[in-house]
């Protein structure tokens, strides 16, 4: 029998943050876990505020969250892990893909991939240390391909409780096509269950994906369901009636518009938060660029409050 699908949000820095995160849940509720953007150490040796208001307990209430880490090194690990222990929580997740070169020019994310001996400390660390359920979640590399092949014994020496793998080197960025052929080639490799993440936009997308992998039940999906709500209702063939997916998208937002204002005294803050919350949201509209034009070009929360009605009922 085939085991029914999972799905986890993917953990996208700007977007996926504790508001969205707790609308999101409450409307829709269909996510196994909702993946917290990292925390890292900032100039100082300190985590950014806006990173500790995302990992803030009372910030998650009712959500089943899983705080991610990023780090270059042993000793920032020893920095990052007790302050997710000390929250309260009982997982966390081991970035090993951030792509971008901010992270890794600094040994971060992606460029883990290249320093076993440094990841074995890590891992040993985590396990040894601390009672946590930890995850990793990794790219192919940062060039090629072929580091997190050469990886494959390492992470199978440890009890993680889940192994992502987004199949796109760190260079691609999020370019191209994430490679499902070297995520098919992996899953082989490896003879582990794997979490797939890269590109799930559409139901067809999670098909085509389990005719290379007839096993393949657990995913990460990110950009897809900021662009689509209902993406995982349509995945599901759970997906309301038009009249419905309407009146819920309108509570979405409405939800999502009160709680930036609620946590957020600044209108420009909250105006940039919206607007980054429309950047995908506009794709659920039938011309998402028009959608997004008009919610774009409002330079106050009032035009803001005064322009986003216009979209529900135009598109």
């Amino acid at each position: 029998m085939d085991k029914p699908p999972i799905f986890h949000l993917a953990p996208l820095q700007g977007f996926t943050d504790f508001v969205y995160r707790k609308c999101y849940h409450q409307l829709f509720g269909n996510i196994n876990a909702y993946y917290i953007p990292y925390i890292s150490l900032g100039p100082g040796a300190k985590i950014r505020n806006s990173q500790l208001r995302d990992l803030l307990p009372e910030n998650n209430q009712e959500v089943p969250v899983v705080p991610q880490v990023l780090c270059s090194n042993l000793s920032e690990l020893r920095e990052l892990a007790p302050i997710i222990r000390d929250f309260g929580y009982s997982k966390l997740n081991l970035n090993m893909g951030c792509p971008y070169p901010m992270a890794t020019n600094r040994g971060r994310g992606s460029a883990l991939l290249e320093k076993p001996d440094e990841l074995q400390q890590m891992f040993d660390l985590l396990f040894s240390k601390f009672n946590f359920e930890v995850s990793v979640k990794f790219r192919a590399g940062i060039t090629d391909e072929e580091p997190i092949f050469k990886l494959i014994p390492l992470l199978r020496a440890y009890p993680f409780s889940q192994h992502i793998f987004h199949p796109r080197t760190a260079k691609q960025l999020y370019k191209g096509q994430a490679n499902r052929d070297l995520y098919a080639r992996f899953v082989e490799a490896f003879g582990q269950p794997v979490v797939y993440n890269g590109d799930i936009s559409t139901a067809s997308d999670i098909a085509q994906l389990q005719q290379l992998v007839p096993t393949q039940h657990e995913w990460m999906i990110g950009r897809g369901i900021l662009s689509d709500p209902f993406l995982i209702a349509r995945i599901n063939k759970q997906l309301p009636d038009p009249t419905t997916q309407t009146e819920m998208k309108r509570t979405f937002h409405e939800l999502v518009f009160e709680e930036y204002q609620r946590h957020f005294s600044d209108n420009g803050q909250v105006l940039m938060k919206m607007k980054s919350f429309w950047s995908y949201f506009a794709n659920s509209f039938s011309n998402p660029h028009k959608a997004f034009k008009i919610v774009k070009k409002a330079s106050s929360l009032t035009k803001f409050k005064a322009s986003y009605p216009e979209t529900f009922r135009l598109y």
